[in-house]
């Protein structure tokens, strides 16, 4: 059961008169997706136009089109749904949705930790409310909710930002009872312009949590720390890192043949929280934390916490391949890149013992520094003692430059998956990795 079952529910969220009552089992944007019953939703963008597509929805079984083409307008199809404006619409829909819904709202954003911050936490939770696929924009968040149950006691969201605003236009129609920002990093500086924009957009989303609501923030920055305060003052804020100084953090860690051991400590928790985790590396700490800090927010039990972590619904986090190519082992890591992030990833693929091989994309969005930001991951790479760069792209001719002389450059698919095919052995550990835009999961079946 969802809160769009059929279109007496649609017509109730969009404040229209609509009395047919045609079901619908499922919400796409795309026709690719299309189920029986669907509603289609016509989305326009840069490069295509959802209402071309409306045809091709009803083929494969869409039951509604929501369009906002004037040449449907007075269509006399009452599967056909014309208002002036789809993205408008689906902003209504989602506020409307989320005015009567009585559970309460997480919503996520950060420059990096935020989609695996909200996977753990989602998967803990049994939440069906997280943000669908890659989306985390005004389509995807939207959509998330449409597509969120009644009976879930909480939704999760993750929102991101790529321009002041948009945070803001998010966190507007969740009004979250807790708001997260995972940490501040160098990602979109090319929209944001610097370090001090990007933290002005993750603070957006602080005016729109509810009264009495929680803030939680990475403790690392002092002067991060009060510039939030000074923000709000009626709202709870809780700090998580990896020193003693945070509200809640990590002690006694040690790596272990499955992943990690460790224990968070709080003064707002009776005892010490053990945790056994098949995930690695600082920043995964730093997701565990967050997340927990979460959990303590919604008045759950800490140990329940503890027991959930490793359950089969979070495991999507990142995916480790223990047998790639000739016995490999592979950590699929493709999702996404920024200088920071990929620091991390970098942390994380020299705990191996075995040769490590890096196989990294483009980082885009990184405004006028992006060759000085390749570059120094390159520099990084080489100080951690990674045995391989292979870059592929553009840009990250920088960072092979940085890395030296056992740096590999590819500008071309194919010549790339002939190297690693002939040249990967089962001494070697391969972490993938780069820019959504770079689509470097291609290179995983290779």
């Amino acid at each position: 059961m969802k809160y769009i079952n059929n279109s007496n529910d649609l017509s109730i969220f969009l404040n229209l008169d609509l009395i047919n009552d045609i079901p619908i089992r499922n919400i796409s944007i795309d026709t690719r997706s299309i189920e029986k019953e669907s509603l289609f939703i016509a989305i326009k963008g840069d490069k295509f136009n959802g209402n071309d597509f409306v045809e091709e929805a009803f083929k494969k079984g869409a039951s509604m089109a929501l369009v906002d083409d004037k040449k449907f307008k007075g269509a006399k199809d009452k599967k056909i749904i014309y208002v002036k404006n789809t993205l408008k619409a689906l902003k209504k829909i989602s506020e409307n949705i989320i005015k009567k819904y009585d559970g309460k709202v997480v919503a996520i954003t950060g420059s990096n930790g935020k989609s695996s911050t909200t996977n753990i936490i989602a998967g803990i939770l049994n939440n069906t409310g997280k943000t669908i696929g890659n989306f985390n924009n005004e389509i995807g968040m939207p959509l998330s909710i449409m597509n969120a149950s009644p009976k879930s006691r909480n939704i999760v969201i993750e929102i991101g930002a790529s321009k002041p605003g948009d945070i803001d236009y998010l966190s507007k129609i969740l009004k979250p009872f807790i708001g997260v920002i995972t940490n501040i990093g160098n990602s979109h500086l090319e929209q944001l312009k610097n370090m001090e924009g990007v933290l002005n957009v993750k603070s957006e989303l602080i005016n729109n949590i509810k009264i009495g609501g929680n803030l939680i923030v990475p403790s690392e920055n002092i002067k991060h720390l009060s510039f939030w305060k000074q923000i709000r003052d009626d709202i709870n804020i809780y700090t998580f890192g990896m020193n003693k100084d945070a509200n809640f953090f990590a002690s006694n860690i040690r790596n272990t043949k499955s992943g990690m051991n460790f224990k968070i400590s709080s003064k707002f928790i009776d005892k010490d929280i053990e945790i056994n985790t098949f995930l690695e590396g600082e920043h995964n700490i730093k997701n565990i934390l967050a997340s927990y800090v979460i959990y303590h927010c919604l008045n759950k039990n800490p140990e329940d916490f503890a027991a959930k972590l490793n359950s089969k619904s979070i495991k999507n986090i990142r995916q480790i391949k223990s047998k790639w190519l000739r016995g490999s082992t592979l950590i699929d890591d493709t999702y996404n890149a920024n200088p920071d992030s990929t620091k991390k990833s970098i942390d994380l693929l020299s705990n191996y013992k075995k040769n490590t091989v890096l196989v990294l994309g483009d980082m885009l969005e990184l405004g006028k520094y992006k060759k000085k930001f390749h570059k120094d991951v390159g520099e990084y790479a080489k100080a951690k003692g990674i045995k391989t760069l292979i870059g592929f792209g553009r840009l990250v001719k920088e960072t092979v430059n940085g890395y030296g002389k056992r740096g590999i450059f590819f500008d071309n698919e194919k010549d790339l998956k002939a190297y690693l095919k002939k040249n990967v052995t089962s001494k070697d550990v391969i972490l993938i990795k780069g820019s959504r835009g770079m689509k470097m999961e291609r290179f995983i079946n290779v």
